[in-house]
């Protein structure tokens, strides 16, 4: 995918500035708290194949050739906006009493070390953070190998420390008596008032341990296959809406884990956003796409690539956790890049998509709030529109006159989130 250009006049580059300072305005605004969403109803991003990142790799040309991330673990969670950390580890057949991080036959780093040096930095960094992990384990065809894995794990979670706590002590644990008598899985707030703010989930029948919080994946989720963007088929336990822990009476809602990436093409840089991998033009069509294959189970957790170029993922994450507006504002050619697949072709931006009066909400006309609709005013300029008399922005950046039904936001508002969309333009700025 090449990185989209779009070249613009004078006046209409100086819209392109305004309506981005706007939504930057608008974005810092948002201030909803996450602390009632019950865990199975939040949404979160995590980075695929979190440990193989250029930071690691150092210079090392086939660890460069097989990264999937830029930044380490530490910035992925700290800069990044990620949650939740993917990883494929194995044993050190060198020193079977550690871990190796790897991706495929490529070593990155010792497991243990990079756990201290990024997870336990950024737990002790951040006390309300709730943070996942899934394990994918390699290379452990012998049921000793196994053991051995499963023995490293457990000590490792043991001997780390966050503030003096141990990660074991601070792993969800589903049958501990806190959360007895819950119907459905606690809220954010009620997991961090509880401590058990680490969740872990592997791939291993053998490694289920509710005393370390190890949770295997099929019990507690349902996963998309990895490979391929145009569909959205099974991976495991597709057809199942609730948690199958065993020897247990629990009922909750099974976890939807989500994988979006290209498996194939390493897409890096700007390209990834907008009609992008990781834009909203491309996830949240996807997302929708899956939602219908599912069973209607929203993506708890979005697994992507370069989340370094996560920020509109980050915007699509908090719209599905809050609501509020599709996002529009991101840099167009087609209607196809957009998810409220409308793009104004004269200022390549996406914008509202035109609906009629009548069909007010977030999905009738997208990129507009639940009691607003969408028609063009000027230059066939779309703007959300309400009953509220306000100024309208025309393509010039200058206020124009009053509209019988006039906007209560451009474009640029639409997503309720505290990151800015960056925009690419000839000359190019961000």
């Amino acid at each position: 995918m090449t990185k989209m250009t779009a070249s613009l006049s004078c006046p209409n580059f100086m819209l392109v500035a305004l309506l981005l300072l706007l939504k930057v305005t608008s974005n810092a605004a948002f201030d909803q708290a996450d602390g009632e969403i019950r865990f199975n109803e939040y949404t979160m991003i995590m980075s695929h194949n979190s440990a193989a990142n250029r930071d690691t790799a150092d210079g090392d040309f086939f660890k460069l050739f097989g990264a999937d991330q830029e930044n380490s673990m530490y910035e992925q969670l700290t800069n990044n906006g990620v949650r939740g950390l993917s990883l494929d580890i194995k044993l050190d057949y060198s020193d079977r009493s550690k871990l190796r991080l790897v991706h495929n036959p490529i070593d990155y780093s010792d497991f243990e070390t990079e756990m201290e040096t990024h997870l336990v930095r950024f737990l002790e960094e951040n006390e309300e953070a709730i943070v996942a992990i899934n394990f994918e384990v390699i290379d452990d065809s012998q049921a000793a190998i196994r053991s051995t894995i499963l023995a490293n794990l457990k000590s490792t979670f043991s001997n780390l420390f966050v503030n003096g706590v141990s990660l074991t002590d601070m792993t969800f644990k589903y049958d501990n008596d806190l959360w007895k008598n819950h119907n459905e899985w606690p809220t954010l707030n009620e997991m961090r008032s509880s401590g058990q703010r680490l969740f872990l989930f592997h791939d291993r029948t053998e490694f289920r341990s509710t005393e370390y919080g190890f949770m295997f994946r099929d019990d507690v989720m349902k996963e998309n296959f990895w490979e391929g963007l145009d569909d959205c088929t099974a991976r495991y336990q597709w057809d199942s809406d609730k948690v199958s822990f065993p020897n247990s009476n629990l009922s909750w809602s099974r976890l939807f884990f989500m994988n979006h990436f290209d498996s194939i093409v390493g897409t890096v840089g700007e390209g990834l956003l907008g009609g992008g991998i990781n834009g909203w033009g491309r996830l949240y069509p996807r997302i929708k796409q899956c939602m219908n294959s599912n069973g209607s189970i929203k993506p708890n957790f979005i697994s992507l690539d370069w989340v370094i170029q996560a920020e509109e993922a980050l915007e699509v994450a908090k719209y599905l956790n809050f609501g509020g507006r599709i996002g529009s504002g991101q840099v167009c050619l087609d209607d196809s890049h957009c998810a409220t697949e409308a793009c104004n072709k004269m200022l390549s931006l996406c914008q509202c998509k035109e609906c009629d009066a009548n069909l007010l909400g977030s999905e009738s006309c997208l990129g507009c709030e639940a009691d607003q609709y969408c028609a063009p005013v000027e230059n066939n300029l779309n703007e959300c529109l309400s009953s509220t008399a306000t100024i309208s922005i025309a393509p010039t950046g200058m206020p124009v006159k009053k509209q019988t039904r006039s906007p209560t936001a451009n474009p640029s508002s639409a997503s309720p989130t505290a990151m800015p969309v960056k925009a690419t333009v000839s000359p190019t700025t961000s």
